[in-house]
């Protein structure tokens, strides 16, 4: 899928989540020639969002809670695609339900992926390609895919993958390589269903955060601005995650159900659902360096795990690298 071409110096890009899109955005505007490969079908990494039947759904971040100045602006710069969501709120006890009106959480309009589409735009996008090789030689930095076919030559390259995924990439960067190998990273089961009605005991809560063996968080994303229809979003806690990494869909389905069901004393009538296993959910070790800038080799390095984590450190660590390379 081509959006725009452009005849700056040529870059490219390993990775169409969040950290990967905002380094391309930036450099775009800068006047680079951005191609972005994707191994999924689209854009978003962990603000992927699926199809639910006829609805969709957020099977990564459920929303964005940012202490980054410059994501809140563009957020807010873009009022039709993002928007502000104060939920009814509690913890596993299911008492006292409230809003917090000092608690911003900003979420995609109609579904978080429309993030990364908005940041996509000025590049040159080409899905279900996986990267195989990087290396720098006479004629630029060479690309090839999984089949060994030539994608390229390209100025600049940006890897912008998952830590573990960014290893086999980073053979003309092996300092970095080493970091990446060394980084350990969390899984997540994320279940959403498509309910025929909303559970009773729920009728005033949308969001339920807290101390749980089995759940970290579970929240109606029909509650969302621009959604509709009944879908909840069931992401499982991080020890049952990794205990039942092996499961089947269907059965984290009927396991996370049952004990969603446990909790608030309602029957479900569950019309569909989408079982995600996230393997690469969350750093669960500390990087600062923000970016990696290899200038000899013209190789960079962004994501999340290069800066604490999460979706401030994809931006951060996006925005840091699209501004190394513009300073050298």
């Amino acid at each position: 899928m081509s959006n725009q071409i452009k005849s700056g110096p040529t870059l490219a890009v390993i990775g169409a989540g969040l950290a990967g899109l905002r380094c391309a955005a930036l450099l775009a505007e800068a006047g680079y020639a951005v191609s972005v490969f994707e191994k999924s079908r689209g854009t978003g990494g962990r603000l992927a969002s699926s199809r639910l039947g006829d609805l969709t759904t957020d099977l990564g971040v459920p929303f964005i809670e940012t202490r980054q100045a410059s994501l809140q602006q563009w957020l807010s710069q873009h009022p039709d695609s993002a928007q502000c969501w104060q939920p009814s709120q509690t913890d596993f006890t299911l008492q006292a339900p409230r809003v917090d009106p000092a608690r911003e959480l900003w979420v995609g309009v109609p579904r978080s992926s429309v993030l990364t589409r908005l940041l996509s735009a000025g590049v040159t996008l080409h899905t279900e390609t996986r990267v195989s090789v990087v290396w720098p030689d006479r004629q630029g930095v060479l690309l090839r895919d999984e089949h060994a076919e030539v994608l390229g030559h390209f100025d600049k390259v940006v890897i912008a993958t998952p830590a573990p995924q960014a290893v086999p990439l980073l053979d003309a960067l092996q300092s970095c390589q080493a970091r990446a190998a060394a980084i350990s990273l969390r899984p997540a089961w994320v279940l959403a269903l498509a309910l025929e009605q909303r559970p009773e005991s729920l009728a005033q809560i949308d969001l339920i955060e807290g101390q749980h063996p089995e759940f970290k968080r579970i929240l109606r994303e029909s509650s969302k601005p621009g959604r509709a229809g009944e879908i909840w979003t069931l992401q499982a806690s991080q020890e049952w995650s990794e205990a039942y990494l092996s499961l089947s869909g269907e059965t984290v389905m009927h396991e996370l159900v049952a004990s969603w069901v446990a909790l608030t004393g309602d029957p479900v009538k569950v019309l569909g659902y989408r079982a995600h296993r996230w393997l690469y959910c969350d750093v669960n070790s500390v990087e600062t360096t923000q970016a990696v800038w290899d200038g000899d080799r013209a190789v960079g390095v962004c994501g999340d795990w290069l800066a604490g984590g999460g979706v401030d450190g994809a931006w951060q660590s996006g925005t840091a690298l699209a501004q190394m390379i513009l300073s050298s």
